[in-house]
C-alpha cells in the first residue's frame, strides 16, 4: 500500500511540473499618485469559470511574479483594502508577460475596503491576515477542523490546540462575536465550514492597548471566521446520521441563525465510534481507567507520547449558545454544553521499576469502564460603546459526575525474573465536582495622552466529593515456601473545597516621548480545604481495622507590586519592571497548631519586541517566578488509600526559585507565503522540589518531596513552510528539541535523571486545492532518558510515522478520500516493538446539484489494527500500556442541510 501510495504521489508531481510553466507573468502596482502599493492581492483565474490558478502578493516596490500557470485565456485580478479591485484578460502562451505598471484607484465606499473578492486567497491588513475561505477546498460536510488544516501557517496539534504562525489561538469568534465562549474545541468541531466565507488570523492587542492606543506588547493570536452573505438573517446547519457493521451508529445535528444583533446555534452529537466534539482532555488524562496508579506529580519525560483515547466510546453532546448586542459594541453571550462520554476496554501495562540494586518488574491485565456527565454554563458582557473606557465581565460555571470501576490483576517479579507477588485488584472511584469562575475587569483612559488605569477582580470556587473504594488480595513470597496471602479492604470518603480570589490594579503614566511609567499591583488568595474520612480493613488471621478521620487547611496568600517602565514605538516595545512579591502560607490539621511561613521575594522581568517590517516579530522576554509547594505537597497527613502506593507530604519544603528566558521569531513572508517560526526557552530552578521515592520489600511505594539541587529544562521548536516554485506544492520542515535534567531520591539515594527528546517531521502538499487536495510526509521522534544509579536501564524510545492522503472531486456529485498512516514503535527496555499501519477512506455523493442532500460512506481502520500504545518514562520507572480501540468499522451516513429553501444570494462583481 505504501509503494503504491508513494507512486500515486509521483505521478501527480509529474502532472504538476508538465502542467506548471517557469516563464513569469509579472507587473507592478501603484496607487493613483504612483506610489508603489505592498501586499497588494494578485489572483490568477482562468476565464472560462473564474477557477483559481494561482496568487501572489506584491512586494515592498509593488512587485509581483506568477511562474506557475497553464497555455490558457487568464484573468489577472487585482485587490487590496481600499482600493476598488482590478480585473485584466490575458492571453497566456508560455511565454514571459509584463503587465507593467497597474494603477489601483481608491475606492468610494468604505465597505470595499474590508470585502475579499469571491477569488481573492488572502488579503494583508495590519495586524491581520484574511483567508477567502472558497479558494480552499473543502467537502460539504466538513467542519471548521478539516478547513483551518488546509491554511499555511496555521496547524491543530494532537491535543487539540490551534497554532497559528507559531502561537496558540486562545479565541475563536464567528463574525467578530463569541460562539460558545471561544472555546476553539467546540467551535471547529461543530460549526461547517461551507457556511465560511473568510477566515481572519488575527494578533490581537490586549483591551488596554486598544483603548489607550499605546501597544503594551500583550497580544493573543485569535482567530475570525465570516459567514457568507448567503447564511446571514437566515437559519442555517446540517443534520447526519449513519448507521454500519458492529451495532455502530452516529448523528449530528447543528442548527444557526445569525443577524446582526442576535446570534443563536444549537448543537448535537450522539455516537459510538470515539468522536467527541469538545475538548475532553482532562477525560483523555485517565482514559485506560488505572488513575489510581497515576503519579500526579512525577515528571514524565516522554512528551511525545502524549495518551490517546482508546478503548470503545459512546458519546452525547448537546449545547446551546445566544449572543446579543444591545447596541453598538454593548453585547452579551451565553452557552450551555452538555457532554456524555463512557469509555471501556482493556489494557495491558509493564512496568521496569529500580530500587538502587533492586529492580523489579510489574505487569497487569486492566479492565475499565469510566463515565462522565458533565454541565457548564458560560456567560460574558462587554461593554466597549465608550471612548474612554471598557467593562467585561464574564463567568462560568460547571458540574461534573464521573464514575469509574477497574479491575487489575497483576505480577511482580524480580531481577533474576522470578514471580513474587501478585495482587488483583477492584477499584470503584466516584467524583463530584462543581465549580464557578467569575471575572469583572474595567479599562479607563484619563484625559492625557497615555495615561490610563485598570482594575479587576476574579473569584474561583470549586467542590470536590469523592468516594474511593478499593478491594486489593495479595500473594506474597510465590517463590518461596512461605507464601502469604492478605486482603485489604479500603473505603476513603474526601471532600475537597478550594476558594481563590484575586485583585489587580494597573496605572500607566506618560512619560517623555515614548517613555511610560507603569505600577501593576496583584493580590491573590488560595484558600484549600480537605474533608477526610477513611476506613481500613485488613483481612488476615487478625482481622485489623483502621479509621482515619481529618480536616486539613491550606491558606496561600501572595502580593506583587511591580514598578516598570515601557518603551513603545511602532517597531520597538521595551518593558522592564522590578517586582516586589510577598508570600505567606499557613496550613495543618485543624484543630492543632498550624504551621506558618512568610516570604519576601525580588524578582526582575524584562520584555524586548522588536517588528522591523509587517510579518517579522521577534521577542526575548525574562523573568524570575517563585514556586510555592502545592498544598499537597507539604501537607502533613499520610495518603494510604492505594496500599501499594502511599502519598505524603514534607511541611519544611522551601518554594522553588526559577529564571526563565524565551526568545520568539516569527517571520512571514506574504510574497513567497514562506513562514518561519522558532521559540527558544530555557528555565533554571534553584532548591527544586523534587520526589523522595522509599519502596520496600513487599513493593509498597512511598512518595514525598524534598529541596534537592537544581532543575534544568531547555526547549527548541522551530517550523519552515515555502511554496516550491515550478510544482504546485508546498513544503513544511518542523523540529522539536527537548533536554531536561532532574533528581530524584530513591531510598535515601540522589538519581540524576536526563531525558532528551528530538522530533522532526516534513510535509509536502499542493498548494492548488480546488479539484484535488493531498499531503504526505513523515514524523520522527526519538526520547532517550538515562539515570545515575541504574545506566543499564537508560532507555532509547522511537517513533516514526509516516502519512498520506488525498481528496479529489471524481465529478461535482462524486468525491474521494483516503488516508494512510505507518507506525513503528521501538524501545530498547520492551521486546514487545510494533508496526501499526491504518488505513481510512470515504465516498461522498451529493444527491442534488445544490449539495443539499449528501450520502456518505466511511471505511475506517481498514486493516483492523485495533491497538493503541502509550509509553512513558518517570524519575524511577519506565512503562507501557498497550489498549485495544475502536478497530475497524464501516459506516454509511446521510446528511441533510438545513437551508435549501433560503433564497439565492446574487453574486456582485467587483
Amino acid at each position: 500500500m505504501l509503494k503504491q501510495t508513494l507512486k500515486f504521489v509521483l505521478f501527480l508531481l509529474i502532472s504538476n511540473i508538465l502542467y506548471c510553466q517557469s516563464v513569469p507573468i509579472k507587473g507592478q502596482v501603484v496607487d493613483e499618485q504612483k506610489n508603489p502599493l505592498e501586499f497588494v492581492s494578485v489572483a490568477l483565474l482562468k476565464q472560462k469559470d473564474s477557477t483559481l490558478i494561482n496568487y501572489t502578493i506584491t512586494d515592498l516596490k509593488g512587485d509581483f511574479s506568477i511562474t506557475e500557470a497553464p497555455k490558457d485565456s487568464l484573468i489577472v485580478q487585482l485587490s487590496y483594502m481600499g482600493f476598488l479591485t482590478h480585473t485584466q484578460n490575458i492571453l497566456y502562451n508560455n511565454t514571459s508577460l509584463d503587465l507593467k505598471i497597474i494603477t489601483l484607484k481608491e475606492s468610494p465606499n468604505v465597505l470595499d475596503a474590508v470585502t475579499i473578492s469571491a477569488v481573492v486567497p488572502v488579503q494583508v491588513k495590519k495586524d491581520t491576515i484574511a483567508f477567502n475561505a472558497g479558494s480552499f477546498k473543502v467537502n460539504p460536510d466538513d467542519n471548521l477542523e478539516t478547513l483551518l488544516k488546509k491554511l499555511p501557517g496555521l496547524e491543530i496539534e494532537s491535543d487539540g490546540k490551534v497554532i497559528a504562525q507559531g502561537n496558540e489561538v486562545t479565541k475563536i469568534y464567528v463574525d467578530g462575536k463569541e460562539f460558545f465562549g471561544g472555546d476553539p474545541a467546540i467551535v471547529l468541531k461543530n460549526l461547517s465550514a461551507d457556511a465560511i466565507a473568510k477566515i481572519e488570523v488575527i494578533d490581537k492587542q490586549s483591551e488596554e492597548s486598544e483603548l489607550t492606543g499605546v501597544d503594551d506588547g500583550n497580544k493573543q493570536m485569535v482567530i475570525n471566521f465570516s459567514l457568507k452573505k448567503s447564511k446571514k438573517n437566515l437559519g442555517f446547519g446540517k443534520f447526519s446520521a449513519g448507521m454500519g457493521l458492529d451495532k455502530r451508529y452516529f448523528s449530528n445535528l447543528n442548527y444557526n441563525k445569525f443577524n446582526p444583533k442576535t446570534q443563536i446555534s444549537v448543537i448535537g452529537k450522539f455516537n459510538n465510534i470515539n468522536i467527541t466534539g469538545s475538548n475532553i482532555q482532562r477525560f483523555l488524562e485517565n482514559a485506560n481507567g488505572i488513575a489510581d496508579e497515576s503519579d500526579e506529580n512525577d515528571d514524565d519525560f516522554d512528551k511525545t507520547g502524549k495518551r490517546s483515547l482508546s478503548g470503545y466510546l459512546k458519546t452525547e453532546v448537546a449545547g446551546a449558545h445566544i449572543g446579543h448586542e444591545f447596541k453598538d459594541k454593548v453585547a452579551f453571550n451565553a452557552d450551555y454544553f452538555y457532554n456524555l462520554s463512557d469509555n471501556s476496554g482493556n489494557s495491558t501495562s509493564k512496568r521496569v521499576s529500580y530500587v538502587n540494586a533492586n529492580n523489579f518488574n510489574y505487569e497487569s491485565e486492566n479492565a475499565y469502564d469510566r463515565v462522565s456527565k458533565t454541565h457548564g454554563l458560560n456567560f460574558n458582557y462587554k461593554d466597549r460603546a465608550s471612548s474612554t473606557n471598557r467593562l467585561s465581565i464574564t463567568g462560568k460555571v460547571n458540574s461534573s459526575n464521573t464514575i469509574s470501576n477497574s479491575e487489575k490483576d497483576g505480577e511482580f517479579s524480580n531481577e533474576a525474573g522470578e514471580l513474587t507477588t501478585t495482587n488483583s485488584q477492584h477499584l470503584y472511584n466516584e467524583n463530584d465536582r462543581k465549580a464557578a469562575n467569575f471575572n469583572v475587569d474595567f479599562y479607563q483612559k484619563l484625559k492625557k495622552p497615555g495615561r490610563s488605569f485598570s482594575t479587576g477582580f476574579n473569584t474561583n470556587l470549586s467542590k470536590q466529593d469523592r468516594i474511593n473504594e478499593q478491594n486489593t488480595f495479595v500473594t506474597r513470597n510465590i517463590h518461596r515456601d512461605n507464601p502469604s496471602e492478605r486482603e485489604i479492604r479500603t473505603s476513603r470518603d474526601e471532600t475537597f473545597n478550594s476558594n481563590t480570589f484575586g485583585f489587580n490594579f494597573k496605572y500607566t503614566e506618560p512619560l517623555a516621548k515614548n517613555h511610560y511609567f507603569k505600577l501593576q499591583s496583584f493580590l491573590k488568595s488560595k484558600n484549600d480545604k480537605e474533608d477526610i474520612y477513611q476506613l481500613k480493613n485488613t483481612v488476615t488471621n487478625n482481622n485489623e481495622e483502621e479509621l482515619l478521620t481529618f480536616k486539613y487547611k491550606h491558606l496561600e496568600n501572595s502580593f506583587q507590586t511591580r514598578f516598570a517602565h515601557n518603551y513603545v514605538t511602532d517597531k520597538l516595545n521595551i518593558f522592564s519592571a522590578l517586582e516586589l512579591q510577598d508570600l505567606s502560607r499557613k496550613f495543618g490539621i485543624i484543630g492543632e497548631n498550624p504551621i506558618n511561613i512568610n516570604l519576601f521575594f525580588l524578582n526582575p522581568i524584562s520584555t524586548i519586541q522588536y517588528k522591523p517590517k509587517r510579518g517579522r516579530k521577534y521577542r526575548f522576554s525574562y523573568r524570575k517566578a517563585i514556586r510555592n509547594p502545592r498544598w499537597n505537597e507539604s501537607s502533613t497527613v499520610i495518603n494510604d488509600l492505594n496500599p501499594y502506593f502511599i502519598r505524603q507530604g514534607n511541611p519544611d519544603l522551601k518554594a522553588e526559585k526559577m529564571d526563565e528566558i524565551t526568545l520568539n521569531a516569527n517571520i512571514f513572508n506574504f510574497k513567497s507565503s514562506t513562514t518561519f517560526f522558532s521559540r527558544v526557552q530555557y528555565q533554571y530552578s534553584k532548591n527544586a522540589i523534587v520526589q523522595s521515592i522509599e519502596i520496600d520489600d513487599d513493593f509498597v511505594r512511598t512518595r514525598s518531596f524534598q529541596n534537592s539541587g537544581d532543575r534544568k529544562r531547555l526547549t527548541a521548536n522551530f517550523s519552515f513552510s515555502k511554496k516550491v516554485k515550478g510544482l504546485g506544492v508546498r513544503y513544511t520542515l518542523k523540529n522539536r528539541n527537548a533536554y531536561r535534567t532532574s533528581n530524584s531520591i530513591i531510598n535515601l539515594q540522589l538519581n540524576d535523571v536526563t531525558s532528551k527528546d528530538f522530533m522532526a517531521s516534513v510535509l509536502l502538499e499542493n498548494t492548488n486545492k480546488n479539484v484535488l487536495d493531498f499531503k504526505f510526509g513523515a514524523d520522527y521522534s526519538i526520547n532517550d532518558t538515562s539515570f545515575s544509579l541504574e545506566e543499564d536501564l537508560n532507555r532509547t524510545y522511537r517513533k516514526q510515522q509516516y502519512f498520506s492522503m488525498f481528496d479529489y472531486d471524481v465529478s461535482k456529485k462524486l468525491s474521494i478520500n483516503t488516508q494512510f498512516d505507518y507506525i513503528v514503535f521501538t524501545d530498547n527496555q520492551f521486546s514487545s516493538d510494533l508496526t501499526l499501519p491504518i488505513w481510512s477512506a470515504a465516498f461522498s455523493y451529493n444527491l442534488t446539484k445544490n449539495k443539499n442532500n449528501i450520502c456518505k460512506l466511511l471505511l475506517i481502520d481498514l486493516l483492523n489494527k485495533n491497538v493503541d500504545v502509550y509509553r512513558r518514562s518517570t524519575t524511577n520507572y519506565f512503562e507501557e500500556t498497550t489498549s485495544e480501540s475502536l478497530g475497524r468499522y464501516i459506516i454509511l451516513s446521510y446528511t441533510y442541510r438545513l437551508n435549501k429553501n433560503q433564497t439565492k444570494v446574487k453574486k456582485r462583481r467587483a
